[in-house]
Parts: structure tokens; sequence; C-alpha cells
């Protein structure tokens, strides 16, 4: 096993590093100015059957919970700083830029829960349906890649624009697909995205072959407190909640060892 050894040197140095970490410290403070993952007959649950039990976590609460995960995440990107110039190693070079990106889209994710607790629906704007689903497959390249899925998008030729907040369907779609990434196994998995018209409608298709969800969890999946991973918080109860919103009926259908599809059917006429 290698191991790189970092000397400290003479008191002199000592306080320097010290002093460096620090301001390197203050420099993340400033650029730092959120999933179930469904491990998984035949099963379907569509939220136009739901009640409107399933709401926001309170404000002071998502703002602890936000708190308390940027507090190691300050620390994982001040070690991160501090390590990149010792590094030789290419692959190690790799890892750790590995680290530093998902750490930003971590802290970039707990920015935009905090806004998503507070703001209201006046940031709706006109947008492309394929280009949201595209620049979410971008953000998730890692996790697909570490993977090894397969992605395939299945488009309408005509692309279709609907009035939405774009960061809070970012948050929404990406949960989705999170899901569906866990819950495929290595080398095997296979993402299909579509984007289709139904009744004059713009439908999102979102499937994956995965393991599956049986009939009692699936009608969970919205819940806040539900997970079927030990210790864990629901994640698609703000999925449901930006999904509910935008005014976006949420069909899921599930078989077991075969895998899993979201509908989602946007209201509004397109």
């Amino acid at each position: 096993m290698r191991t790189n050894i970092i000397k400290i040197g003479t008191m002199s140095s000592r306080q320097s590093i010290v002093d460096n970490t620090r301001k390197k410290k203050n420099n993340i403070h400033e650029r730092m100015g959120a999933s179930v993952i469904i491990d998984a007959s035949h099963n379907s649950y569509n939220t136009s059957d739901e009640n409107e039990s399933y709401q926001n976590l309170p404000v002071p609460f998502a703002s602890i919970f936000a708190q308390e995960i940027r507090n190691p995440l300050t620390n994982i990107l001040l070690s991160v700083e501090i390590l990149a110039p010792d590094l030789k190693s290419e692959e190690q070079k790799l890892y750790l830029d590995v680290i530093s990106r998902n750490a930003d889209k971590i802290n970039h994710l707990i920015a935009e829960f905090l806004k998503y607790q507070i703001s209201d629906e006046s940031n709706a704007e006109n947008i492309s349906v394929r280009q949201l689903i595209d620049e979410i497959i971008e953000l998730l390249q890692d996790r697909i890649t570490s993977k090894n899925i397969l992605v395939r998008k299945v488009y309408d030729k005509k692309d279709y624009r609907m009035k939405l907040n774009k960061s809070k369907m970012k948050i929404a779609l990406a949960n989705i697909i999170i899901n569906a990434i866990e819950s495929m196994t290595l080398d095997a998995g296979q993402l299909t995205l579509g984007v289709h018209s139904k009744n004059g409608k713009c439908l999102i298709q979102i499937e994956d072959n995965g393991c599956g969800i049986n009939k009692v969890n699936l009608k969970n999946i919205f819940n806040p407190y539900y997970s079927n991973k030990a210790g864990g918080l629901g994640g698609l109860v703000s999925t449901y909640e930006i999904l509910r919103k935008n005014h976006i009926k949420v069909n899921v259908e599930s078989s077991l060892g075969k895998g899993t599809r979201f509908d989602l059917l946007f209201d509004e006429q397109i």
C-alpha cells in the first residue's frame, strides 16, 4: 500500500499551513454562500389517488439539516484543496477531481433545496423538456459511468416547451433518475428516457431495468419517512411536491426483477 506523507516541518512552516488552511476554508465558505434509493408481480401507483398528507419539511428543520450537511462538506472541500498540489499520480488526481466535482454538486443541491423551501412559484420559465433532461443526465454522468449504464433517449421530433420552475424540476427529475440508477446492477443497466405527446399533453417517461418495487413499498415511495435503507429519509417527498406544484400527474408502474417506469404527464396543453 502506497502512503502519501505530508511533512509539517518547522513551527514557522506549521503556522504558514494553518494560515493557508484558514484562508482556504474562508474561500470555501464563500463558495457555499437532495433521494430514496428504491431497492427494489406488477404494481402500479398513481398520484391522482393521493391525499394531501405529504407536506414540505418545516423550514427551520430544513435549514438545520442543510447546515449539518454543509459542515462536513466544507471539510471535504478543504481537504481536497490541501491535497491537490501534492498529488503526482494522474489516477489520484482523477479521483480527487471526482470528489471535488461531486462535493460541488451536493452543495448546489443543498442551495436549491433551501431555495425550494422558501421560494414561491414566480420563477417559472418556458423551457425545453428534452434540454432539461439532457442537462440532468450530464449532471449525473459520473453515476451513470461508474455503473456502465446504457442510456437510451426516445424523444419525439418536436421539441416540447413547458412553463416550469427549471431548478426545482431538475431536483425532481434527478431524484427519480438517481433511484433508477441505484436500482440497476453493474454493467447490465439500461435507462430509457422518453418525451412524447399524449392526448395533446407532454409526457415524460423514465424507465429502468432494475430490481423493481413491491406493492407495499410502491404505495410509500412519496412518504417523507419512507426509505428502504437503514437510517434513510424519504427523498421522493420533495419530488412529489415539485411535480404537484407544476401540475404534473405521476403514474408509477413496477415489476419485481424487471424494473420500474415513471410516467409524468403535464396538465398544460402543448
